[in-house]
C-alpha cells in the first residue's frame, strides 16, 4: 500500500526534520559533559573497588581529569586512610591536582604529613601547596618536614610553605635549606624565601651564593628571590651583574629583572642595560631598551646604542628603542633621521612609537613634519593618532622659540 502525504503534512515534516537536525548538531557539548559526568561517577565508585589495581587505575584517570574531577575529593580522602602505601601516595598527588577545590582535604593531608611512607608525605606536602593559603594550618607541620630524611619531601614542604604563605616563621630552616645537597631542595627553598619578600634580606648572601649553582633551576630561582627582596638585596647587585653573562637566556632574564627591582642607582645601571642591548636574545635587549628609557636623559650615554637598536630585526626591541630615546627627549636629537625612516616601518606599533618619540623632541624633530603629515592617512588608528599628537607637541615647541 502506497501512502501519500499532503503537501500542507510535508511542510510540517520538513520542518520537524530541520529541527532534529539542528537539536542534534547543538547538543554534542552537553552529551560531551554528561558523559565526563558519567565517567567521574563511575571512577568514583571504582575507587571503592576490592580490587587495589582497579583503585589505583581510577586514581590516575581522576588526576588526569584534574579539577574536573573535584567530585572525587571526599573519596580520595578517605582513601588516605588506606593501609596500602601505594594507594595513600596516588590519593595525595591526585587532591594536589584539585588545586584549590581539595580545601575539604586540608587535615586529612595535615596528618598525611607524619605519614611512615616518603611519597605520601612528599605528595601531600605538594598538594597542600597546591591548595594554596586556605592551607596555612599545615604550616608549623610542614615545617618539621624541613628536615625530613627523604629530598622530595623536604623540597615539596619548603615549595608548600611560600605557596601558603607562611614561610617567614620559617626562614632560618630555609636559608640552611640553600645548601642542601639535593638540587630541587635548594630551588624550592629558594623560591619560598623570595615569597618572603624585603623580611627574607638576612637571605641575601647565601642566594648569591646559588647565582653560581650547577643547576640551571636554581640559578634562576635565586635570581629571582633576590628580587622580590628588591633594595634590601643592594649587596646582590655584584653578583646579578656578573649572572647578566650566563648561558642560559632564563637565569639572564630574571637576573635583569632582580637588578630592575632592587634598583640601582642611574650611573650605575647604565652600563649593565647598555651590554644588554647586544644580548643574542631579543626579549632582554626591549627590556634593556625599556630600562634606559626609565632611567631618562641622564642614560644619554646610551643614545648611540640605543640609536642602533632602531634597526634591530626584533620589532619589540625597535619599539622598546624608540620609546627610550623618546623619553630622553631633545638629548636624544641625533637619532630623528633613523627614526623618521621607522616611520615607513612594516609594523603599525613600531610606526606609532616611532612618531610619539619624534613628538618628545619638540621643535629639534621638526624635519619629521613632513613624514608625519603623510603618516595621518596610515591605515591604522593608532599610527594616525601618534602622529597627529607628534605634530601638535612639534608645533607648540617650534612656536615657543
Amino acid at each position: 500500500m502506497n501512502i501519500r502525504v499532503r503537501p500542507s503534512w510535508r511542510g510540517f515534516l520538513s520542518s520537524v526534520c530541520v529541527a532534529s537536525l539542528l537539536l542534534i548538531q547543538a547538543s554534542p557539548p552537553a552529551f560531551a559533559q554528561e558523559r565526563k559526568d558519567l565517567q567521574i561517577q563511575a571512577l568514583i565508585q571504582q575507587l571503592g573497588d576490592k580490587d587495589k589495581q582497579v583503585r589505583i587505575a581510577a586514581i590516575k584517570e581522576i588526576k588526569k581529569l584534574g579539577v574536573e574531577a573535584k567530585a572525587a575529593i571526599p573519596a580520595l580522602t578517605l582513601l588516605l586512610k588506606e593501609p596500602e602505601d601505594d594507594l595513600r601516595a596516588n590519593a595525595s598527588e591526585a587532591l594536589g591536582k584539585m588545586g584549590a577545590e581539595a580545601r575539604t582535604a586540608i587535615p586529612a593531608l595535615i596528618e598525611a604529613l607524619k605519614d611512615r611512607n616518603d611519597s605520601v608525605r612528599s605528595n601531600a606536602a605538594f598538594a597542600l601547596g597546591q591548595i594554596g593559603v586556605e592551607a596555612r594550618p599545615a604550616a608549623p607541620a610542614l615545617s618539621e618536614l624541613l628536615k625530613d630524611q627523604n629530598a622530595w619531601a623536604r623540597g615539596n614542604a619548603a615549595f608548600a610553605l611560600g605557596r601558603v604563605g607562611e614561610a617567614k616563621p620559617y626562614l632560618p630552616s630555609l636559608i640552611s635549606l640553600l645548601k642542601d645537597p639535593n638540587e630541587n631542595v635548594r630551588r624550592d627553598a629558594a623560591d619560598a624565601i623570595g615569597r618572603i619578600g624585603a623580611d627574607a634580606k638576612t637571605a641575601v648572601p647565601a642566594l648569591v651564593v646559588l647565582l653560581k649553582d650547577k643547576s640551571v633551576s636554581v640559578r634562576r630561582y635565586a635570581a629571582e628571590a633576590l628580587g622580590r627582596i628588591g633594595p634590601e638585596a643592594k649587596p646582590a647587585v655584584p653578583g646579578l651583574v656578573e649572572s647578566l653573562r650566563d648561558q642560559e637566556f632564563v637565569v639572564r632574564t630574571y637576573s635583569a629583572y632582580a637588578l630592575k627591582q632592587i634598583g640601582m642607582e642611574a650611573k650605575e645601571a647604565i652600563p649593565v642595560w647598555m651590554a644588554l642591548l647586544k644580548d643574542n636574545h631579543e626579549h632582554l635587549r626591549s627590556f634593556a631598551a625599556d630600562a634606559l628609557g626609565e632611567i631618562g636623559p641622564e642614560a644619554r650615554v646610551a643614545i648611540p646604542a640605543l640609536t642602533e637598536a632602531l634597526k634591530d630585526q626584533d620589532r619589540f626591541v625597535r619599539i622598546s628603542a624608540a620609546k627610550g630615546l623618546g623619553k630622553m627627549g631633545t638629548e636624544a636629537k641625533a637619532a630623528v633621521p633613523l627614526l623618521i625612516e621607522l616611520l615607513k616601518d612594516n609594523e603599525p606599533l613600531v610606526r606609532a612609537n616611532a612618531a610619539e618619540a619624534l613628538g618628545r623632541m619638540g621643535a629639534e624633530a621638526k624635519t619629521a613634519i613632513l613624514a608625519l603629515t603623510e603618516l595621518q592617512k596610515d591605515q591604522a588608528p593608532v599610527v594616525r593618532l601618534a602622529a597627529a599628537g607628534a605634530l601638535g607637541k612639534i608645533s607648540a615647541a617650534e612656536t615657543k622659540q
